[in-house]
C-alpha cells in the first residue's frame, strides 16, 4: 500500500479505532519490509489518535524500535525508557509481549552502550514475558544474557543461558554456530578444556565455513595444549595453518609458526620442530621478545640432536636480542647443559646458577645439580 492508498483508507475509515487499527497494521508490515522511517510516520500518527495508556505505550514503544533500527540510539533510548515507564500492567489492554519486547531492545541498547548492568536488568524484565515472545525474540533474549554473564565473569550462568537458547533452537540452525562458540570460551575461563573442546568442535561441524574458524581452531589448540595433547594441538594448529594459507591475506605467521615448533618439540620430533623453527625465523618477527623465543627453539633443538656448539651459539645470540621472553625456562637449561656437554665449567655455573634463580622450583634444577661433577 502506497501513500496515496494509506490516506484514502483512512479517509474511508468510519471510526478513530478504525483508522489507528489500519495504521498499526500498515506500519507493521512495513517493519517487515524494513522500511523502518516509513513505519515510524505510521506509528506517530497512531500515536497522535490514540489516547488510551497501555496503547499509547504500545505506540511509543514501537516508534522507539523504529529509532533502535534506523541507528538513532538517543531518540530510541527515549522512547523505550518512556514507553516501559507508561505500560500498566494493572489496567486494561496490557500487552505483556510488547512490554517484554521494548525491554528486550532496552537490553540490546544498554549492551550496545556497555551498560552491563542496565542491560541485565532489562533483559531480565524480558524474561519474566518470554512465554509471550517470538522464537527468534526468546533465543536471542538467552544469548544476550549470556553474553553480559561472560563479560561480567559468571561463566556458570552464561552457559546456562546459552543452554536456554540452544534449546529454543532446532537442530542445524545458524545461530547455534554462535551459542556452542559462547559455550566453548565460557568452559574454557572454567578450565573445562574437554568440555570446550567438545563446544568449540560444533561450531565447526554445523558450520565448515564459521568466519572465525582459525579462532576456533586457535582456541581447540589452546585446550590441548592444556590437556598436555600435544598431538591434536598440533593437528589444530597445521589447520590453523592450512586456513592461513588458503586465504592468501598477508599476515606475520611467526606466532603460529613458533607454536608448531613447540608442539614438535615436546612430541620429540625434533629435526621437524628445527625446520619449522627456521620458518618462523625467516618471517624477521618486529617483536624482540618473539625474534628471541623464536631463536632459542633453534637451541633446544640442536641440544637434543647433540649439536651442542651449534646450540650454544644460537643461545648467546638469543640471549644478545632479549634476556627474557616467554617459554624461556626450556632455553636456559638446555643452554647450561650444552655448555656441560662442551666441558665449559665457566658458563655451565654461570647458567645453572641463572635457573636456580629464576625457575626454583623447576624439577631440571635437580638434574642440573647431578652435573656439577665435570670430569
Amino acid at each position: 500500500m502506497n501513500a496515496k492508498e494509506l490516506s484514502a483508507r483512512l479517509a474511508a475509515a468510519g471510526s478513530k479505532e478504525d483508522k489507528i487499527a489500519l495504521l498499526d497494521s500498515h506500519a507493521g508490515k512495513l517493519m517487515e519490509q524494513g522500511k523502518h522511517r516509513e513505519a515510524l510516520r505510521s506509528y506517530t500518527k497512531a500515536l497522535e489518535m490514540e489516547k488510551q495508556s497501555n496503547a499509547r505505550a504500545y505506540f511509543t514503544g514501537q516508534i522507539g524500535i523504529c529509532h533502535f533500527h534506523l541507528g538513532n540510539d538517543k531518540k530510541a533510548l527515549a522512547h523505550l525508557l518512556r514507553s516501559a515507564r507508561m505500560f500498566q500492567p494493572d489496567k486494561p489492554e496490557f500487552m505483556p509481549d510488547m512490554y517484554g519486547f521494548v525491554h528486550f531492545h532496552l537490553g540490546s541498547l544498554y549492551e550496545y552502550h556497555g551498560k552491563l548492568s542496565k542491560s541485565l536488568e532489562a533483559r531480565r524484565v524480558c524474561e519474566q514475558y518470554i512465554d509471550s515472545q517470538e522464537k527468534d525474540t526468546q533465543w536471542m533474549l538467552f544469548a544476550g544474557i549470556s553474553r553480559i554473564y561472560e563479560a561480567l565473569g559468571r561463566h556458570d550462568d552464561s552457559i546456562r543461558y546459552s543452554q536456554k537458547a540452544i534449546q529454543v533452537l532446532s537442530d542445524n540452525d545458524p545461530g547455534l554456530a554462535y551459542l556452542y562458540e559462547s559455550m566453548g570460551n565460557n568452559y574454557m575461563s572454567l578450565g573445562q578444556y574437554r568440555e570446550a573442546i567438545k563446544y568449540l568442535a560444533k561450531v565447526t561441524e554445523l558450520d565448515p565455513n564459521f568466519e572465525r574458524r582459525d579462532e576456533i581452531y586457535i582456541k581447540i589448540a589452546e585446550c590441548y595444549q592444556r590437556l598436555t595433547n600435544d598431538k591434536l594441538a598440533l593437528e589444530s594448529y597445521q589447520k590453523i595453518l592450512e586456513l592461513k594459507q588458503i586465504s592468501g591475506r598477508r599476515e606475520n605467521l611467526t606466532w603460529l609458526y613458533l607454536k608448531l615448533a613447540h608442539c614438535y618439540f615436546r612430541l620429540e620430533q625434533f629435526e621437524k620442530s628445527l625446520l619449522v623453527t627456521l620458518e618462523a625465523l625467516r618471517r624477521q618477527s618486529r617483536s624482540k621478545q618473539e625474534r628471541a623465543e623464536v631463536r632459542s627453539m633453534l637451541t633446544c633443538n640442536y641440544y637434543e640432536m647433540g649439536r651442542y656448539s651449534e646450540a650454544v651459539l644460537e643461545g648467546e645470540r638469543t640471549i644478545r636480542a632479549a634476556r627474557r621472553f616467554p617459554n624461556d625456562s626450556v632455553f636456559y637449561f638446555r643452554m647450561a647443559m650444552s655448555y656441560h656437554k662442551l666441558g665449559d665449567r665457566k658458563s655451565f655455573a654461570k647458567y645453572r646458577a641463572f635457573c636456580k634463580k629464576h625457575f626454583p622450583g623447576d624439577g631440571w634444577n635437580k638434574y642440573l645439580d647431578k652435573l656439577t661433577g665435570l670430569p
